[in-house]
């Protein structure tokens, strides 16, 4: 079992709040027609993957994640966290997501890249669908993933697109 740093503690801290941060503002939805949305729930659970090193006065972590998918995406996400930043109120962080299970009946895998940034002057946060990364029935897709947390639930809206659908 690793043990956090209290650097590495601010860090996680840091990330949870710029990612409900994010959350509570939504991000940007595709409104074309042939999007279609998958909405429901799930869980996750970051695992710190290193003991967070700090060189310059910049701390640097890596962690894993896991997801529990529910509703019209249902599955699970397994992923890598690298994030970083001079203190807790300025932090990025990068992911990048394996996505495995069932879109709205379509089976297959996909990849979700993350980007998320927070600093005194506000935050942001995107989550897309990698380019041609679907596979079996979901090849193809493109989409972006929008979540909120309300009452510790995290929701999800996958506003995605397929060939012929």
């Amino acid at each position: 079992m690793r043990i956090l740093t209290f650097r590495g503690y601010v860090l996680l801290i840091a990330l949870g709040l710029m990612i409900a941060l994010a959350l509570a503002a939504g991000t940007a939805r595709a409104q074309e027609t042939h999007m279609h949305h998958a909405n429901g729930t799930f869980t996750v659970t970051m695992t710190p993957a290193d003991p967070e090193v700090v060189e310059a006065g910049l701390g640097l972590s890596r962690y894993t994640l896991a997801k529990t998918f529910e509703g019209g995406l249902s599955g699970t996400g397994t992923g890598q966290i690298l994030a970083g930043g001079v203190s807790a109120g300025t932090q990025t962080y990068i992911a990048l997501e394996r996505v495995v299970g069932t879109l709205d009946g379509r089976e297959g895998a996909f990849l979700l890249a993350h980007r998320g940034d927070m600093s005194p002057d506000g935050f942001s946060l995107s989550i897309t669908v990698v380019p041609n990364s679907g596979t079996g029935a979901l090849t193809g897709l493109t989409g972006d993933f929008a979540l909120t947390i309300t009452g510790g639930i995290h929701h999800y809206d996958l506003a995605y697109s397929l060939p012929g659908s």
